[in-house]
């Protein structure tokens, strides 16, 4: 997988500024109009562990899209990175609470 563990998303979202909201998600999660206007989705295919397989994945995150695909890109590839996308968001990111968004998606 590409995230292998929470400090790994820490340490890629620090190095890239980039927030990441969800992980492996369902896409249907970029329509929440609760997400920051610069929220985005980020389709890419990667293995799930003990796979032989690619899937489809989704990540919602949080930046500028060019340090996301920076970070997408490092991690995995441009042949798995799909498509980086608008979600549905309409709350301005300053009055986005990160905090309070991932402790109600745990």
């Amino acid at each position: 997988m590409i995230w292998e563990s929470n400090e790994q998303v820490i340490e890629s979202a620090a190095k890239y500024s980039i927030t990441i909201l969800n992980i492996a998600c369902d896409p249907k999660a970029g329509q929440n109009k609760k997400l920051p206007t610069s929220a985005w989705i980020v389709h890419y295919l990667d293995m799930k562990k003990d796979s032989d397989h690619y899937e489809d994945f989704y990540d919602i995150v949080m930046g500028n899209r060019v340090d996301i695909f920076d970070c997408y890109y490092d991690k995995i590839g441009s042949k798995r990175l799909k498509s980086i996308g608008y979600t549905s968001g309409n709350v301005s990111p300053g009055q986005f609470n990160t905090k309070a968004y991932l402790a109600a998606s745990k």
